[in-house]
């Protein structure tokens, strides 16, 4: 009942994008699309590199990235003339994976209404919009110049 409610309630909150493109060729076209879209990578948790340093046992090929992502003005603005608070929702972080033969794609998205409850005193629904557009076009530019 709880997931039923949810989904109606949320819709999916995890967008998932799948491509025959090799994963190494998605890590690297992704890293042009995010500067294409003015943002730039800030970080990148290779995960199967930290599973390797604790001596986890994983299948040889297991490829788990978290690339986080940021558009460091509009972040500054967001902090330094909205709310500090809205650092809880940076940065933004795109999941590229190895899964059953294709290279997944993944990120997390709020609707905007959410996000505006999270943030009542301060009129967000635009910018939320905006980020959630971006996110969809630079995943989406990623599969369709990976692919070609």
């Amino acid at each position: 009942m709880k997931k039923y409610i949810s989904k109606w309630l949320m819709g999916d909150p995890i967008v998932k994008k799948y491509t025959s493109a090799p994963f190494e060729k998605v890590i690297d076209t992704l890293s042009e699309v995010v500067k294409k879209n003015n943002f730039g990578i800030v970080s990148v948790h290779d995960m199967k590199e930290t599973y390797n340093k604790k001596h986890l046992q994983i299948d040889d090929d297991f490829e788990y990235r978290i690339i986080q992502i940021c558009n460091a003005p509009k972040s500054y603005n967001a902090l330094n003339k909205l709310s500090f608070d809205m650092g809880v929702m940076m940065p933004k972080s795109i999941i590229v994976a190895k899964e059953n033969g294709k290279t997944s794609l993944r990120y997390l998205k709020f609707k905007p209404w959410m996000i505006q409850l999270m943030f009542p005193d301060i009129d967000i629904l635009p910018i939320s919009k905006a980020v959630t557009q971006t996110m969809n076009d630079i995943v989406n530019q990623t599969i369709e110049i990976a692919e070609k």
